[in-house]
Protein backbone atom coordinates (compact mmCIF):
# COMPACT_ATOMS: atom_id res chain seq x y z
CA UNK A 1 0.00 0.00 0.00
CA UNK A 2 1.06 3.56 -0.71
CA UNK A 3 1.09 6.31 1.91
CA UNK A 4 2.12 9.96 1.41
CA UNK A 5 2.84 12.68 3.96
CA UNK A 6 3.89 16.33 3.80
CA UNK A 7 7.43 16.93 5.12
CA UNK A 8 10.06 19.67 5.14
CA UNK A 9 12.46 19.68 2.21
CA UNK A 10 15.90 18.38 3.37
CA UNK A 11 18.66 20.97 3.71
CA UNK A 12 20.87 19.58 0.87
CA UNK A 13 17.92 19.74 -1.53
CA UNK A 14 17.09 23.28 -0.38
CA UNK A 15 20.70 24.33 -1.03
CA UNK A 16 20.55 22.88 -4.55
CA UNK A 17 17.25 24.63 -5.25
CA UNK A 18 18.60 27.96 -4.00
CA UNK A 19 21.60 27.60 -6.28
CA UNK A 20 19.31 26.98 -9.25
CA UNK A 21 17.05 29.88 -8.22
CA UNK A 22 20.01 32.33 -8.29
CA UNK A 23 20.54 31.69 -11.98
CA UNK A 24 20.66 34.73 -14.32
CA UNK A 25 17.73 35.21 -16.72
CA UNK A 26 19.91 37.01 -19.29
CA UNK A 27 21.16 34.83 -22.15
CA UNK A 28 24.06 37.23 -22.82
CA UNK A 29 25.24 36.84 -19.22
CA UNK A 30 25.04 33.08 -19.62
CA UNK A 31 27.05 33.16 -22.85
CA UNK A 32 29.62 35.49 -21.29
CA UNK A 33 30.01 33.20 -18.27
CA UNK A 34 30.28 30.19 -20.58
CA UNK A 35 33.06 31.93 -22.54
CA UNK A 36 34.97 33.54 -19.70
CA UNK A 37 34.71 30.38 -17.63
CA UNK A 38 36.33 28.40 -20.47
CA UNK A 39 33.70 25.67 -20.10
CA UNK A 40 34.24 24.50 -23.67
CA UNK A 41 37.35 22.34 -24.34
CA UNK A 42 38.62 24.42 -27.27
CA UNK A 43 38.42 27.62 -25.22
CA UNK A 44 40.16 26.03 -22.25
CA UNK A 45 42.92 24.68 -24.48
CA UNK A 46 43.48 28.06 -26.11
CA UNK A 47 43.56 29.81 -22.72
CA UNK A 48 46.25 27.40 -21.56
CA UNK A 49 48.43 27.42 -24.68
CA UNK A 50 48.27 31.10 -25.71
CA UNK A 51 50.38 32.48 -22.79
CA UNK A 52 52.91 29.68 -23.26
CA UNK A 53 53.22 30.39 -26.99
CA UNK A 54 53.65 34.14 -26.39
CA UNK A 55 56.23 33.59 -23.65
CA UNK A 56 58.25 31.21 -25.82
CA UNK A 57 58.04 33.57 -28.80
CA UNK A 58 59.21 36.50 -26.65
CA UNK A 59 62.14 34.42 -25.40
CA UNK A 60 63.15 33.36 -28.92
CA UNK A 61 62.27 36.33 -31.18
CA UNK A 62 61.87 39.38 -28.95
CA UNK A 63 59.16 41.93 -28.28
CA UNK A 64 58.22 43.04 -31.83
CA UNK A 65 57.66 39.51 -33.08
CA UNK A 66 55.64 38.73 -29.94
CA UNK A 67 53.38 41.74 -30.61
CA UNK A 68 52.83 40.56 -34.18
CA UNK A 69 52.01 37.04 -33.05
CA UNK A 70 49.63 38.42 -30.40
CA UNK A 71 47.85 40.51 -33.06
CA UNK A 72 47.48 37.46 -35.29
CA UNK A 73 46.08 35.48 -32.39
CA UNK A 74 43.54 38.22 -31.65
CA UNK A 75 42.39 38.20 -35.28
CA UNK A 76 42.21 34.41 -35.21
CA UNK A 77 40.12 34.45 -32.01
CA UNK A 78 37.78 37.10 -33.41
CA UNK A 79 37.26 35.09 -36.60
CA UNK A 80 36.75 31.90 -34.59
CA UNK A 81 34.19 33.54 -32.33
CA UNK A 82 32.27 34.76 -35.36
CA UNK A 83 32.30 31.47 -37.27
CA UNK A 84 32.06 28.98 -34.41
CA UNK A 85 29.78 31.24 -32.38
CA UNK A 86 27.17 31.19 -35.11
CA UNK A 87 27.10 27.40 -34.90
CA UNK A 88 27.24 27.19 -31.12
CA UNK A 89 24.72 29.93 -30.37
CA UNK A 90 21.62 27.69 -30.83
CA UNK A 91 23.15 25.16 -28.42
CA UNK A 92 23.94 27.88 -25.89
CA UNK A 93 20.39 29.23 -26.13
CA UNK A 94 18.91 25.73 -25.70
CA UNK A 95 21.00 25.10 -22.57
CA UNK A 96 20.10 28.56 -21.26
CA UNK A 97 16.39 27.88 -21.70
CA UNK A 98 16.75 24.61 -19.82
CA UNK A 99 18.46 26.43 -16.94
CA UNK A 100 15.76 29.11 -16.88
CA UNK A 101 13.06 26.44 -16.68
CA UNK A 102 14.95 24.77 -13.82
CA UNK A 103 15.15 28.15 -12.07
CA UNK A 104 11.40 28.70 -12.29
CA UNK A 105 10.69 25.24 -10.92
CA UNK A 106 13.23 25.73 -8.11
CA UNK A 107 11.65 29.05 -7.08
CA UNK A 108 8.18 27.49 -7.07
CA UNK A 109 9.37 24.51 -4.99
CA UNK A 110 11.09 26.82 -2.48
CA UNK A 111 8.00 28.97 -2.12
CA UNK A 112 5.90 25.91 -1.33
CA UNK A 113 8.42 24.97 1.34
CA UNK A 114 7.47 21.31 1.68
CA UNK A 115 7.90 17.99 -0.04
CA UNK A 116 5.85 14.82 -0.39
CA UNK A 117 7.37 11.85 1.42
CA UNK A 118 5.98 8.55 0.15
CA UNK A 119 6.17 4.99 1.42
CA UNK A 120 5.19 1.91 -0.57
CA UNK A 121 5.10 -1.65 0.69
CA UNK A 122 5.18 -3.85 -2.39
CA UNK A 123 2.83 -6.75 -1.96
CA UNK A 124 3.69 -7.87 -5.50
CA UNK A 125 6.80 -7.71 -7.62
CA UNK A 126 7.01 -4.48 -9.67
CA UNK A 127 7.28 -4.57 -13.45
CA UNK A 128 10.25 -3.15 -15.36
CA UNK A 129 10.46 -2.21 -19.04
CA UNK A 130 13.83 -1.09 -20.34
CA UNK A 131 14.13 1.44 -23.16
CA UNK A 132 16.89 3.39 -24.89
CA UNK A 133 17.10 6.06 -22.17
CA UNK A 134 16.46 4.03 -19.03
CA UNK A 135 13.68 1.93 -17.58
CA UNK A 136 9.95 2.31 -16.91
CA UNK A 137 8.87 1.02 -13.50
CA UNK A 138 5.30 0.05 -12.61
CA UNK A 139 4.23 -1.00 -9.12
CA UNK A 140 0.90 -1.91 -7.52
CA UNK A 141 -0.05 1.00 -5.22
CA UNK A 142 -3.26 -0.62 -3.97
CA UNK A 143 -6.84 0.71 -4.24
CA UNK A 144 -6.83 0.01 -8.00
CA UNK A 145 -3.91 2.41 -8.53
CA UNK A 146 -0.49 1.99 -10.14
CA UNK A 147 2.73 3.84 -9.34
CA UNK A 148 4.81 4.98 -12.32
CA UNK A 149 8.52 5.79 -12.38
CA UNK A 150 10.58 6.78 -15.42
CA UNK A 151 14.20 6.15 -14.42
CA UNK A 152 16.92 7.71 -16.56
CA UNK A 153 20.29 6.07 -17.12
CA UNK A 154 22.13 9.32 -17.98
CA UNK A 155 23.97 9.28 -14.65
CA UNK A 156 21.79 11.88 -12.91
CA UNK A 157 19.27 9.41 -11.45
CA UNK A 158 20.47 7.24 -8.52
CA UNK A 159 17.54 4.86 -9.07
CA UNK A 160 19.27 3.51 -12.17
CA UNK A 161 22.07 2.03 -10.04
CA UNK A 162 19.48 0.61 -7.64
CA UNK A 163 17.72 -1.00 -10.58
CA UNK A 164 20.90 -2.46 -12.02
CA UNK A 165 21.95 -3.88 -8.64
CA UNK A 166 18.50 -5.41 -8.05
CA UNK A 167 17.71 -3.15 -5.09
CA UNK A 168 14.54 -1.89 -6.80
CA UNK A 169 13.10 -5.39 -6.28
CA UNK A 170 12.95 -4.95 -2.50
CA UNK A 171 9.64 -4.88 -0.68
CA UNK A 172 9.78 -1.33 0.75
CA UNK A 173 10.32 1.88 -1.25
CA UNK A 174 10.69 5.37 0.22
CA UNK A 175 11.05 8.55 -1.80
CA UNK A 176 10.66 12.32 -1.66
CA UNK A 177 8.97 14.31 -4.41
CA UNK A 178 9.01 18.10 -4.80
CA UNK A 179 5.58 19.78 -4.80
CA UNK A 180 5.65 21.82 -8.04
CA UNK A 181 8.32 20.36 -10.33
CA UNK A 182 7.26 16.86 -9.19
CA UNK A 183 10.91 15.83 -9.27
CA UNK A 184 11.86 12.72 -7.28
CA UNK A 185 14.89 13.89 -5.28
CA UNK A 186 15.45 11.00 -2.85
CA UNK A 187 14.81 7.30 -3.18
CA UNK A 188 15.70 4.32 -1.00
CA UNK A 189 14.72 0.69 -0.65
CA UNK A 190 14.68 -1.75 2.25
CA UNK A 191 13.22 -5.07 3.32
CA UNK A 192 13.29 -8.48 1.73
CA UNK A 193 13.84 -8.91 -1.98
CA UNK A 194 10.84 -9.92 -4.04
CA UNK A 195 11.00 -12.90 -6.33
CA UNK A 196 12.13 -12.11 -9.87
CA UNK A 197 9.22 -12.93 -12.17
CA UNK A 198 11.21 -12.67 -15.42
CA UNK A 199 13.94 -10.63 -17.07
CA UNK A 200 12.89 -7.08 -17.88
CA UNK A 201 11.70 -6.84 -21.50
CA UNK A 202 13.01 -4.09 -23.76
CA UNK A 203 10.66 -1.66 -25.48
CA UNK A 204 11.71 -2.28 -29.09
CA UNK A 205 11.17 1.12 -30.73
CA UNK A 206 10.36 4.77 -30.15
CA UNK A 207 6.95 4.14 -31.68
CA UNK A 208 6.18 1.45 -29.09
CA UNK A 209 7.44 3.73 -26.30
CA UNK A 210 5.19 6.58 -27.48
CA UNK A 211 2.20 4.24 -27.73
CA UNK A 212 2.80 3.01 -24.17
CA UNK A 213 3.26 6.55 -22.87
CA UNK A 214 0.01 7.72 -24.46
CA UNK A 215 -1.84 4.63 -23.19
CA UNK A 216 -0.71 5.41 -19.63
CA UNK A 217 -1.89 9.03 -19.97
CA UNK A 218 1.62 10.52 -20.42
CA UNK A 219 2.38 10.42 -16.68
CA UNK A 220 5.21 12.29 -14.99
CA UNK A 221 7.90 10.52 -13.02
CA UNK A 222 6.43 9.40 -9.69
CA UNK A 223 2.83 9.80 -10.80
CA UNK A 224 -0.09 7.67 -9.64
CA UNK A 225 -2.13 6.16 -12.47
CA UNK A 226 -5.74 5.51 -11.46
CA UNK A 227 -5.96 2.13 -13.12
CA UNK A 228 -5.39 -1.38 -11.75
CA UNK A 229 -1.86 -2.76 -11.96
CA UNK A 230 -2.84 -5.91 -13.89
CA UNK A 231 -4.80 -3.91 -16.46
CA UNK A 232 -1.85 -1.62 -17.12
CA UNK A 233 0.60 -4.53 -17.41
CA UNK A 234 -1.68 -6.18 -19.97
CA UNK A 235 -1.86 -2.95 -22.01
CA UNK A 236 1.91 -2.39 -21.92
CA UNK A 237 2.65 -5.98 -22.95
CA UNK A 238 0.16 -5.68 -25.81
CA UNK A 239 1.76 -2.43 -27.06
CA UNK A 240 5.30 -3.78 -26.87
CA UNK A 241 5.00 -5.28 -30.36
Amino acid sequence: MLTTARVDIPAPVVARLKHAADYSDNVNDYAREDLIGFKRPIAATFALLAPLVLAFNYYVAGLMMTVQVAAMMILFVAGGLFVIGRQEWPNIVAKFQGCVMAKRKAIADLRCGFGESSFLSNGRAPAFYEHANGVLVLADAGDLKTLFFDVSKDGSDPRWELYQSGEMRRRVWRWLRLPVSREVVKFSTEGAQLARVSAAPTIPSIEAWEAINVSLGEPMDGAIIHRPFDEIIDDVNRLMF
